[in-house]
């Protein structure tokens, strides 16, 4: 479950994957270490792209970013280590463990969870959500940012 919302959410609108990455890189801008950034939104909603975009910010090298759809896990060395978890093909909150989740997560990193929405566990560790949402009839994508 969500935490609760202590701001009104911020909506931006992403007619490009490039702007996508642009929104990535902004939120990364205000990132602080430690905290956990949970990504929901269907698959192909841009969530990778997202983070390719906080990476680049960083100053890690964005074309490194693949979703850890299999992996589970990808580190990229940045200005701080950005933890970047996909949680897609978990069948349980007992397997976060298993993955080092809770080793990572509030490290002196960013964490940024694909997925996060699936597990209660991993939600009570969310600090901000970002939820990137299809616009119909549109190419481009809805982003609605909550801490």
């Amino acid at each position: 479950m969500e935490s609760p919302l202590t701001e009104e959410p911020r909506v931006f609108d992403s007619p490009t994957p490039d702007s996508t990455e642009s929104i990535g890189a902004r939120l990364a801008g205000e990132a602080h270490p430690g905290q956990v950034i949970g990504l929901v939104g269907e698959l192909g909603a841009g969530k990778t792209v997202f983070v390719r975009g906080a990476v680049g910010w960083m100053g890690g090298d964005p074309l490194q970013v693949r979703s850890p759809t299999f992996t589970l896990l990808n580190l990229y060395s940045c200005a701080m280590t950005v933890y970047h978890f996909d949680l897609y093909r978990l069948d349980s909150g007992a397997d976060l463990e298993g993955i080092g989740f809770y080793e990572f997560a509030r490290e002196d990193g960013l964490t940024l969870v694909e997925w996060a929405d699936r597990f209660d566990e991993v939600a009570e560790e969310v600090d901000i959500w970002v939820t990137l949402d299809f616009i119909p009839g549109q190419e481009g994508r809805r982003i609605t940012v909550r801490s």
